[in-house]
């Protein structure tokens, strides 16, 4: 089996254990090219049983977490450690962005990728999942200093951002 084929089954596994936990997220599916690092970095993640994971986390009013990184304000995101299911590792990204703790109370979407080596067309695409929960806030003490996070009550911000 190549890496494209055990890719492409370690996505579908993870798929059936997301709609085993949380009912069955729309899901996408896009391909795209990149450099030969980020292509041996997807392959590295994939390998390892990696998946991406992003947090909508709203507060009691509504209000939409985000933190500061890399210059932009983005929804909590990180990726999963190997055998962590994917509740807790939305939780743990969460608490490591910004320092609270939060309910996870569904999964909305989720995107395969298809990610292809623009530097050697012969190489197989690999395939990468990214999974987007919605979780409620349940702890707001404790915000870590060193990491700017802030509240949006513009309900269009959480669709620019995932």
């Amino acid at each position: 089996m190549d890496v494209s084929d055990r890719s492409r089954a370690r996505v579908e596994e993870r798929l059936s254990r997301l709609d085993a936990e949380f009912g069955s997220p729309a899901v996408t599916q896009t391909t795209f090219e990149v450099d030969e690092e980020s292509y041996e970095r997807a392959v590295e993640r994939s390998r390892d049983g990696q998946l991406d994971v992003h947090a909508i986390v709203r507060d009691e009013d509504g209000a939409v977490m985000l933190r500061e990184g890399d210059g932009e304000w983005m929804l909590p995101r990180g990726q999963t450690r190997p055998d962590e299911d994917l509740e807790t590792a939305a939780k743990r990204i969460v608490r490591d962005a910004a320092g609270v703790d939060c309910t996870v109370t569904d999964a909305v979407r989720a995107t395969i990728s298809g990610v292809r080596n623009g530097d050697d067309e012969s190489a197989e695409t690999v395939y990468r999942l990214s999974v987007v929960f919605t979780a409620e806030l349940t702890e707001a003490e404790g915000q870590r200093g060193d990491e700017a996070v802030r509240w949006d009550a513009n309900p269009d911000a959480v669709g620019e951002l995932v």
